[in-house]
């Protein structure tokens, strides 16, 4: 929920929380501010927008009345008078001044009841604006899908052309709308003896052909092709038209050949995707030759996630596809450029110099620099921050290589604007007697703020269910971030696991506060043990204002077979604020499915194991049902986590999961300060 404030003007606060005390003894929740004169005023207005302003003694008021209502008028507020209602002439003389609402203040119900409506049309208004970007966002990600698909797609109306994608103008040879917006219909579709004309007026009555119609299309060069039309009625840019969709006779070579085409293609950018790229990555390191130099850079813009925060998510397209057009520009003909994130580009170069591959580099830094972005009224200009990894004839794979370009890129990202290219570095093998650094690190991060949660989004196929949030925890390290696996063990071992939940959870649970999702929070073994855990936790949620029903409390399947009784305690306790319960890493084996039958759970969470390849491997997928058959006669939800593709989104489907976590997402994790 977001915050609604409402602002009492008066020179003694006496006012205001007389107000605070009859909105919230009415169950009204809403922040009562105090303004004591016009500078104030204009200081809470700058800050946020409130459904209400009341003068509550404008002649004892160090601000003329006015001054307030200039400024009610220039935020669009409504001001009222709170006074009382005794004496007519000093209401009129008030009024005389300027026109607002009075509200008697010796009667509470007025007060509450005007309150009430301005809350309630707050929220809906709210609420409207939520609904408009989202139906924009759709409308985008639609026009977005539509330009890119395999199928050539024209909206017409009355024969004449409204819209085309991309395929379409390619079938026809075209380069762009103007070439196709004097076309009419008449005159390029030779139907035989279909009538033309009258197929078009039936098309305004919503009388479309039942069967495809075989026709011959003739192209603006004159070069003709056969093919099957299918009509179907539509709308664009609110008003009524047909969807064309042209299938031609020949196209079951195009079809292979373009299916094979976007099987490689990030739709977005036009460039490889991450699959391709690391196929691409992987011939180079297997055909390697001995006289060329070749690398991988990783590219990330500078300040982009600062970015994304300012911009809708439309303009956030609109800006990664201007990033790469730059990079494209900057390479040459044999290179291979990518989209490997959101945010995230990489190009393969090969030269027959090592000096020549930092001189692309650099190059496309120069570019970014000197480019300008015009995003609606907005002119932005940014810097972007390259990793280099060389592909050598050591036997390395592409993911490696990849990583290494990116963590070379984190190091440059550090300052912005620069290449840093990776420098292997000898160091010493990970082993149990390394425990105590992790230990020292823990408690520098315990000290220093250096713990952070990450959320990440699980849909619901259907679009049905309930938005879901997982927050995951991180810990900042000198170069990259380490997940909680990392140090997980460590802490455990060392009882720090319960100090690092109750040093994250307090702050996770304020920015629950204005989030509509229901949040899943992940507990170590200690949290699970510690017998003074459920008392504190229902006090952090009741000083955070959070309610139990929004909180899913998430432990391992493995902890909870170790800790079976700790685990019915803890959700004893907390059952009865609403909190629910999930099982993390559960997998199909006969134990895993007794603890349903001794736990209150409401969600059980796949083992990524058995997501991963799952349209090819039976065993996982058998696995995934027979968890789905355990879980389904006790209204347990199942959740697939870490799905890298959608290929295996029918799968799931298939086998009874609906809510899904995981890369295909595509979307740029929020990631919550401590």
């Amino acid at each position: 929920m977001h915050s609604v404030n409402l602002l009492v003007i008066d020179r003694s606060p006496e006012s205001a929380e007389q107000v605070n005390s009859m909105l919230r003894n009415s169950g009204i929740k809403i922040h009562v501010l105090h303004a004591g004169n016009a500078a104030d005023v204009k200081r809470a207005l700058d800050y946020d927008t409130p459904v209400l302003m009341m003068y509550a003694d404008p002649e004892e008021s160090e601000a003329s009345i006015e001054e307030i209502s200039e400024l009610a008028s220039a935020f669009n507020v409504p001001l009222a008078l709170f006074t009382p209602m005794d004496d007519p002439e000093r209401l009129t003389r008030l009024l005389s001044g300027t026109a607002c609402f009075v509200i008697n203040s010796e009667d509470q119900t007025l007060l509450t009841d005007a309150v009430s409506r301005l809350v309630k049309s707050s929220e809906t208004e709210r609420n409207q604006e939520q609904q408009q970007q989202f139906v924009e966002e759709l409308q985008h990600r639609y026009n977005l899908l539509l330009d890119s698909s395999r199928d050539a797609i024209a909206y017409v109306h009355e024969g004449l052309h409204v819209y085309t994608n991309r395929a379409y103008k390619e079938a026809l040879q075209v380069k762009d709308d103007g070439e196709v917006a004097g076309l009419s219909l008449l005159e390029m579709i030779d139907a035989g003896e279909t009538n033309m004309k009258a197929l078009f007026k039936g098309f305004s009555k919503g009388q479309f052909p039942a069967e495809p119609l075989a026709v011959k299309v003739k192209r603006p060069d004159a070069t003709e092709f056969d093919a099957h039309l299918v009509f179907s009625p539509a709308r664009f840019d609110g008003e009524d038209c047909t969807q064309m969709m042209v299938q031609r006779s020949d196209s079951a070579n195009a079809l292979a050949a373009e299916l094979e085409r976007l099987r490689m293609i990030d739709p977005l950018t036009r460039l490889h995707n991450r699959r391709a790229f690391s196929d691409a990555v992987e011939e180079c390191v297997a055909s390697g030759s001995a006289t060329d130099a070749a690398a991988v850079l990783y590219i990330e813009a500078d300040g982009f996630n600062e970015l994304q925060n300012e911009l809708p998510g439309e303009s956030i397209d609109e800006f990664i596809s201007d990033m790469a057009s730059i990079i494209k520009q900057s390479i040459l003909e044999g290179d291979v450029a990518a989209r490997l994130g959101d945010q995230g580009f990489a190009v393969l170069v090969t030269r027959q110099l090592n000096q020549a591959l930092e001189e692309t580099a650099e190059k496309i830094i120069e570019a970014y620099r000197s480019h300008v972005i015009e995003i609606g009224d907005r002119a932005i200009s940014t810097t972007c921050s390259i990793g280099l990894a060389g592909v050598g004839r050591l036997a390395i794979t592409a993911p490696e290589i990849i990583a290494r370009a990116r963590k070379a890129q984190a190091e440059a990202a550090e300052t912005g604007d620069r290449l840093v290219s990776y420098r292997p570095q000898l160091t010493a093998v990970s082993t149990v007697d390394g425990e105590p650094d992790w230990v020292d690190r823990i408690r520098v991060a315990l000290a220093n703020q250096d713990f952070y949660s990450v959320q990440q989004s699980i849909v619901d196929l259907d679009g049905e269910g309930e938005q879901l949030m997982e927050n995951v925890t991180f810990m900042r390290g000198e170069g990259d971030d380490h997940a909680w696996k990392d140090f997980s063990q460590a802490a455990d071992r060392n009882d720090l696991a319960g100090t690092i939940d109750r040093h994250i959870i307090p702050g996770l649970l304020k920015t629950f506060v204005d989030q509509e999702e229901r949040q899943i929070i992940n507990l170590s073994n200690q949290s699970i043990l510690d017998y003074s855990f459920p008392a504190w936790f229902a006090d952090q949620m009741k000083a955070a204002c959070v309610e139990g029903n929004k909180v899913i409390l998430q432990i391992a399947a493995s902890s909870a077979h170790a800790n079976l009784r700790p685990a019915q305690r803890l959700m004893k306790e907390l059952k009865p604020l609403g909190c629910q319960l999930a099982l993390s890493q559960f997998d199909a084996e006969r134990r895993s499915q007794q603890l349903l039958e001794h736990l209150d759970v409401s969600f059980v969470k796949l083992q990524p194991e058995l997501t991963s390849d799952l349209t090819a491997n039976t065993k996982n997928q058998e696995a995934v049902r027979k968890i789905v058959e355990a879980a389904e006669p006790l209204d347990v939800l199942v959740i697939a986590d870490e799905v890298a593709d959608t290929s295996s989104l029918a799968v799931l489907w298939q086998c009874g999961v609906k809510l899904i976590a995981g890369a295909f997402l595509r979307e740029s994790s929020q990631v919550l300060a401590q």
